[in-house]
């Protein structure tokens, strides 16, 4: 799954990091959220070919300048070491809402005194069921896992093999999922 593996180039299925980054914004924004931030590590920028941070600032382009908050790359592959970065971002940019692929921003926002979703919201970018209490992006792993048998099923039955000249990317949509970690679309009318 995802773009784990540059060389050789092979066929691959994955969610689709970029949409999902513009998902959770425009429902974010539809919530009354002005300047949402994303927080990722270097890894997940290249794992996903830039779909955060290109999804990001694609978004971006059609907000006020003072609106766009700098996408936070975090020093570490290790998130969980990151809190320093994390608190400057936040105290340097003052996001209204967090869009991150890490379940320990939740913790440090709360250490920060913030409430979510009172004073600022939060969306778990892979989300999935065993996570009530967030809103979320579901990258549907099920429909993943079943597009990639198909794509192995298809080369097994055209006697396909070794590396392609040209792979094949099969991207599936994510989901947008509420959650009680974002304000509702009614609270801000």
């Amino acid at each position: 799954f995802g773009n784990a593996m540059r060389d050789p180039a092979l066929h691959m299925c994955a969610g689709n990091m970029t949409l999902g980054i513009q998902t959770a914004a425009e429902q974010l924004s539809k919530r009354g959220y002005r300047r949402i931030g994303v927080a990722v590590t270097q890894w997940i920028v290249n794992r996903s070919q830039f779909g955060y941070s290109g999804g990001l600032f694609h978004w971006q382009q059609s907000l006020p300048p003072e609106d766009r908050v700098p996408l936070l790359l975090f020093p570490s592959n290790d998130i969980s070491q990151g809190f320093d970065a994390f608190a400057g971002w936040m105290q340097d940019h003052r996001p209204d809402a967090v869009i991150t692929f890490d379940t320990h921003v939740p913790g440090w926002l709360s250490h920060l005194g913030l409430r979510v979703p009172e004073d600022i919201g939060f969306v778990a970018h892979d989300w999935t069921p065993k996570m009530p209490g967030l809103a979320g992006i579901y990258q549907r792993r099920d429909h993943l896992a079943a597009a990639a048998v198909d794509l192995l099923v298809a080369q097994l039955s055209q006697h396909e093999h070794g590396v392609p000249d040209v792979p094949r990317q099969i991207m599936i949509p994510p989901q947008w999922v509420d959650g009680p970690s974002v304000r509702d679309v009614d609270s801000t009318l």
